[in-house]
């Protein structure tokens, strides 16, 4: 047994310290190129296969396919290495294709095939030219192979689809995460991974909905219209402002500032209106949870102008409804009205009558109810939730200097003084409020004009309490500035409601 093993090591060595480099420079790699660690895994198996068929080798008169094969399996995995280390570690900083590469190590197979039937004696020439049925079969076979090869070369090269775009087809929606030799893989919003073939996207029509940034183009802006119905009973220019006033009140999550959302009549219908909403959408597979964000600012928005969403009847109902506790509400109303120290000087029936006047208005979590310098006639009381009083300085910084919870009362200097909102008051959560307009105070001052007096003295003691507080005011100067505010506010209030 010495003779032949002796005789093997020269002929064969070669083969053994090829496989020992090879497996060597795949650990280096292991660690130097982690994105590509499942290929070098896919070459530890071959390499476990070329040391079986190197060991085999060793048999006495071992056919010659055996030698022959293990020379290729080590030439195909020299060749997966060479193309791991230049596409991953030198040309890693400039992204080359993946495509490019896969591509590479496809012809390197066909190659590798090739030659090792030379080596082993097989004439291809001889068998592919007299078989003609053969050819034909092949040829078949790779029509879709090579039909989505030539697609996926058309998509990586003309750049027309890139990693991180958002692509609908009549059979695919989602977002690009690879363009591979045969097919492009697609996430779906479900977190699902399509594989769609190239030559199916060749096919059909592709709708690029946005690109992303980081693609290489601006933020993804994909138009969407947001329908809604209300019957005849309603103007549709008030529902159209009403809408439009509260998309762009303050900033949805998802949803594009500009272009700025609108608010449009779609459709007359003979038992309803249909409007919509046309929105920008900043966020696919988010779809369903930004849209809702949108429905729920409208149906705030319609219930603030007395228009809430309901079902739309195709047959008239006769029915009778129990009717509303008006006493309870009235009660409600009247001790929050109590509460309120700019108004403690109404006697019992101008409190009734200011509560009876009263307008209820909700506002959705994250949504502006007054912006600082805008124009108001207006004041609010909190009946639930919490709203965030916000003081803007020139620099453009918004800043909170109170949080108001339910029985508090804001901007009451626009509603007696008719100046713009000195603040900006931002619904934390679900609110509603009781609204006091200039027409309902008009009334109360019809009456009894003394009682703006009462008024402007308890505003300006509120007033200057404050302002007590933040500067440390001594008493007799807090005095002085009282009555030097009271003086003023009244003649303020008897101007704008021209008293």
């Amino acid at each position: 047994m010495a003779v032949p093993i002796v005789h093997w090591l020269p002929v064969h060595s070669e083969l053994g310290w090829t496989l020992l480099g090879l497996i060597c420079a795949s650990i280096l790699l292991w660690r130097l190129a982690p994105a590509e660690r499942r290929r070098i895994g896919f070459v530890w198996a071959l390499s476990v296969a070329a040391l079986v068929l190197w060991l085999g080798t060793a048999l006495p008169a071992s056919p010659l396919w055996i030698a022959q094969t293990a020379r290729a399996i080590l030439e195909l995995i020299g060749m997966l290495l060479a193309v791991v280390f230049v596409f991953q570690v030198i040309l890693r900083r400039w992204r080359a294709p993946r495509i490019l590469s896969d591509l590479i190590i496809g012809v390197g197979y066909v190659a590798i095939l090739i030659v090792l039937l030379t080596r082993v004696g097989v004439n291809l020439t001889g068998i592919i030219a007299t078989s003609a049925v053969a050819t034909a079969v092949i040829g078949f076979g790779m029509q879709d192979l090579l039909g989505n090869l030539a697609g996926g070369l058309v998509l990586e090269f003309e750049r027309t689809i890139r990693e991180g775009d958002w692509i609908r087809t009549d059979q695919f929606y989602g977002q690009v995460r690879s363009v591979r030799l045969r097919h492009t893989a697609l996430e779906t919003p479900d977190h699902d991974t399509i594989l769609a073939p190239n030559s199916a996207l060749m096919r059909s029509a592709v709708t690029i909905l946005g690109r992303t940034a980081s693609s290489g183009g601006d933020p993804m802006k994909h138009r969407k219209l947001v329908v809604f119905q209300l019957h005849y009973g309603y103007s549709p220019a008030a529902v159209v402002e009403a809408v439009e006033q509260a998309l762009g009140a303050s900033p949805m999550e998802g949803i594009a500032e500009n272009p700025k959302p609108r608010c449009i009549v779609v459709e007359y219908h003979p038992q309803y209106v249909e409007y919509g909403a046309l929105v920008w959408l900043m966020r696919p597979g988010f779809e369903l949870v930004d849209i809702s964000g949108v429905r729920t600012r409208i149906n705030f928005a319609l219930t603030r102008i007395g228009a809430p969403l309901s079902s739309i009847p195709y047959m008239v109902e006769q029915r009778t409804e129990a009717a509303p506790d008006l006493d309870a509400e009235s009660k409600e109303r009247m001790d929050l009205l109590r509460r309120i120290e700019v108004v403690q000087c109404l006697n019992e029936e101008e409190t009734r009558q200011l509560a009876t006047h009263m307008r209820k208005a909700s506002f959705a979590p994250g949504e502006v109810i007054l912006r600082q310098g805008d124009a108001g006639d207006s004041a609010y009381i909190v009946k639930s939730g919490r709203v965030r009083i916000l003081l803007s300085n020139d620099s453009g910084l918004s800043e909170q200097v109170a949080c108001l919870a339910p029985g508090d009362f804001f901007g009451e200097m626009s509603l007696l003084t008719g100046e713009r909102r000195t603040a900006t008051a931002l619904a934390l959560d679900q609110v509603d409020c009781y609204q006091i307009a200039k027409a309902d105070l008009d009334a109360v001052f019809a009456g009894r004009p003394d009682v703006a007096a009462d008024i402007a003295g308890l505003l300006a003691n509120r007033q200057e309490g404050l302002a007590a507080v933040r500067e440390k005011l001594s008493d007799e100067a807090a005095r002085q500035r009282e009555l030097q505010n009271r003086s003023d506010l009244l003649s303020r209030i008897r101007r704008y409601f021209e008293i």
